[in-house]
């Protein structure tokens, strides 16, 4: 009878004080989830903040004098992917910036670099900024892309 009674005892003893552990650990996450939110760090700038201020010293992609400087050096341009011209025997991919291709800057992805690429011609009517280095091509800058990071989508 007496190691009954002391069994129940310890039984009930170890339910309290499960039931005190459980509760003090709940009371503390739930202490540190409310420190956690008066401790934030101070605001950042959304991103299309930011994005926006990256951009702007993209070239417009119809500033045909402006990349014709530019020439030999390293730059971007902006401008809405309005066609693909792709050559019959798979070259090059040409992305034309303007429906008259002669009126605005072109990229141009040769058939070597095609596996590094998605399917670009999803960009078709989005916005984006192409970087890299200028070169021309029978008076006409343009941009060769080699890598896929020379393409940031914009809208």
């Amino acid at each position: 009878m007496r190691i009954i009674r002391i069994t129940t005892i310890l039984i009930a003893m170890v339910a309290i004080v499960g039931t005190f552990t459980w509760t003090a650990i709940h009371t503390v996450k739930a202490k540190s989830t409310l420190t956690a939110f008066q401790d934030r760090d101070p605001m950042k700038p959304l991103q299309h903040v930011v994005a926006s201020k990256t951009f702007k010293n993209a070239l417009d992609a119809h500033d045909l004098a402006g990349t014709l400087k530019l020439v030999g050096q390293e730059g971007s341009f902006r401008g809405t992917v309005s066609k693909f011209f792709e050559e019959r025997d798979g070259d090059l991919i040409v992305f034309d910036f303007d429906p008259n291709f002669r009126t605005a800057i072109t990229a141009v992805l040769k058939n070597s670099d095609f596996p590094k690429f998605p399917d670009v011609k999803m960009l078709e009517g989005k916005e984006i900024v192409v970087s890299g280095k200028f070169v021309d091509f029978h008076g006409k800058a343009q941009i060769q892309l080699t890598d896929p990071k020379q393409i940031r989508i914009v809208k």
